[in-house]
């Protein structure tokens, strides 16, 4: 064995060691307050490269029927039993950081800071690599009551946001969107703060403000802070958004209600709640009438699916070019000799990350397509 195998052989021997013990397995065991280096993040990978993890997930047969009939082999299907969500965006947004700039399918450098779907046809210019993230935000702060109540109240509006991710729509919103507003991004991850602090909310920009909230807003009765750790006061704000956030994609269930109280609770009364997502259809059906009940009014409903899908055609060279990258910044993991597991991790670590993109062919894909589930943009005022 010559001296690049002994070496490999021996830092995947370290990444196995390390993944036992931190983070532990990346789609469950990674904390939210955790922000991995580069070196974590690859001997993680490696360590889960030679876990029993890849090898289950390609061969068992689940025989579920979530909304159609997937296999993770075929189309990277994977259910919420299956990871945990603190851990896999903990990853995400440390992977992410760690990429830093890279260049579009079309040439052009960007930092991924939009982990967002988003929608088809958007206004931004074709080249820009991030152009169906920003419709998303833009849609939703354009909604018919939301310019209304700009129109009414003046653009001087406060707006909070629950899991803000990086910031990026906060960014575009205070940026060029609303540019007089005072902005609270809130987000579970520490990963996704830190991005958001130094990207984001830097001295050219005052109005926006980057909090992490440990546990995520609602869960355990959390409660929403501020930047300065105060509980942000009842009826103050004027608009509440959640775009693509990983809530109520089961059920309207307890997590979900909690959440839907503390927007009300920060809401001044007439203020507006902006959702916008894809999810499993039966949910907004459900959703719609719960919050109705519960001292919202629905004022807009708009039925963005058939965008979604064409934004998901339309980015497909941009996500291979960006996946790529990602998997040529750890050879040991996707590249080492042993046993072919590098070439079979490769298979399985990119079902994961297109399915969590909703990429063409994958069960999430899928599922749009089918009308299984609905990309919405909703509009609630609080009564």
């Amino acid at each position: 064995m010559g001296f690049c195998n002994k070496l490999a052989v021996v830092v995947a021997l370290l990444g196995v060691g390390i993944y036992s013990i931190l983070p532990g397995d990346i789609l469950k065991g990674i904390s939210s307050d955790i922000v991995l280096s580069g070196l974590q993040i690859h001997l993680a990978i490696a360590g889960f490269c030679l876990s029993p993890i890849p090898d289950k997930l390609m061969k068992e047969q689940r025989g579920r029927d979530i909304g159609g009939d997937f296999e993770f082999a075929d189309d990277g299907d994977i259910e919420n039993e299956d990871y945990d969500k603190g851990s896999i965006y903990s990853l995400l947004y440390a992977l992410y950081s760690n990429a830093g700039t890279v260049m579009s399918d079309r040439g052009v450098p960007y930092e991924f800071t939009f982990n967002t779907w988003g929608i088809a046809p958007s206004p931004y210019p074709p080249e820009d690599p991030q152009r169906h993230g920003k419709a998303a935000y833009a849609g939703l702060v354009h909604l018919d009551a939301a310019k209304a109540y700009v129109e009414k109240h003046g653009p001087d509006v406060r707006i909070v946001e629950i899991g803000c991710g990086t910031g990026a729509g906060a960014n575009l919103i205070t940026r060029e969107l609303l540019t007089k507003s005072v902005y609270t991004g809130i987000d579970m991850q520490k990963a996704a703060i830190d991005t958001c602090k130094k990207k984001h909310a830097t001295a050219d920009n005052p109005g926006l403000v980057c909090v992490q909230e440990p546990g995520g807003v609602g869960n355990g009765g959390n409660q929403a802070h501020d930047g300065t750790g105060a509980v942000i006061a009842d009826n103050s704000v004027d608009f509440v958004i959640i775009s693509e956030t990983h809530i109520a994609d089961i059920e309207i269930g307890p997590e979900e209600k909690m959440i839907f109280k503390e927007i009300q609770r920060m809401l001044k009364p007439g203020g507006l709640f902006l959702w916008g997502n894809a999810l499993p259809t039966r949910v907004w059906v459900d959703a719609m009438p719960y919050l109705n009940g519960n001292g919202f009014k629905l004022l807009d409903n708009l039925n963005h699916t058939k965008g979604a899908v064409t934004a998901r055609d339309e980015d497909v060279p941009r996500v291979d070019a960006y996946v790529d990258h990602l998997f040529s910044q750890y050879p040991l993991a996707f590249k080492n000799p042993f046993f072919g597991r590098g070439e079979m991790c490769l298979k399985v670590t990119d079902r994961l990350l297109k399915n969590f993109y909703r990429h063409p062919g994958t069960a999430l894909y899928l599922k749009m397509v089918s009308g299984y589930d609905s990309y919405m943009h909703q509009s609630y005022e609080k009564l």
